[in-house]
């Protein structure tokens, strides 16, 4: 047998060995399957000194990570956990001490809106959702010229899916509070009397709507939109 043979032969010997240990280990990892335990839930945050200390320097580099691992925090073990099992007050909690890493970031926002705020059982996202509501609304109302879009998010999630009250009357409150806000849309106070409507609070809504401060705002409101609506249907030249 030449040189070349025996090597050809050695080699199709090691990648029958190589796919013998392969299948032996998918088998055994699906024989385990039943006995792996499951998610836990996730931790509690660290405190913003021990964030600091673990960034060694690099803030950057852990509120990437962190926002990374927040995202995967339900999923291991071949096995996923439900939005809906998780306690909220703690993503919350995550979410506020990953922020404190990057203020100027939208990252938090990004991820808490479109990932656990996207929890739409009928059943759990009105209990689930207040602590991510409320969470936004000191955010926002920390930088409301940057970050007042957080409060729109939130009020949209409390009209259409919570309907809490008391979540309601904090948001209204800062809703009406970004009146003295520079930097904000003056349409937000607008917002406030649709969500009373929403949690029962109709006598509050009317008086409000009556408000000579929120009838202005509306016209002017409504003066902006029908001047975006004829620009659009406008020929351009």
């Amino acid at each position: 047998m030449t040189a070349d043979r025996k090597a050809a032969r050695s080699l199709a010997l090691l990648w029958v060995c190589l796919a013998g240990l392969l299948m032996v280990l998918i088998l055994v990892g699906h024989h385990l399957r039943p006995l792996r335990s499951t998610v836990d839930q996730m931790p509690y945050p660290p405190s913003a000194a021990a964030l600091k200390a673990l960034s060694l320097g690099d803030d950057q580099f852990l509120f990437r990570a962190e926002l990374a691992w927040l995202q995967e925090v339900g999923d291991g073990g071949g096995r996923l956990k439900p939005l809906k099992e998780f306690d909220y007050e703690r993503v919350a909690d995550w979410l506020r001490a990953i922020d404190r890493l990057d203020p100027q970031s939208d990252g938090v926002f990004q991820l808490g809106s479109t990932y656990f705020g996207a929890i739409s059982d009928p059943a759990t996202a009105p209990i689930q959702l207040p602590p991510l509501i409320d969470y936004y609304a000191e955010a926002a109302m920390a930088d409301p010229a940057h970050r007042w879009h957080w409060l729109v998010w939130g009020a949209i999630k409390e009209q259409h899916v919570v309907r809490n009250r008391e979540t309601a009357d904090r948001l209204v409150d800062d809703l009406l509070a970004t009146r003295a806000s520079p930097g904000t849309p003056g349409w937000l106070p607008l917002l406030a009397a649709p969500l009373l409507r929403a949690v029962g609070e109709k006598e509050r809504a009317v008086l409000l709507d009556a408000d000579p401060d929120i009838v202005e705002r509306r016209r002017l409101a409504n003066e902006v939109l029908r001047e975006r609506l004829n620009s659009i249907g406008s020929p351009s030249h």
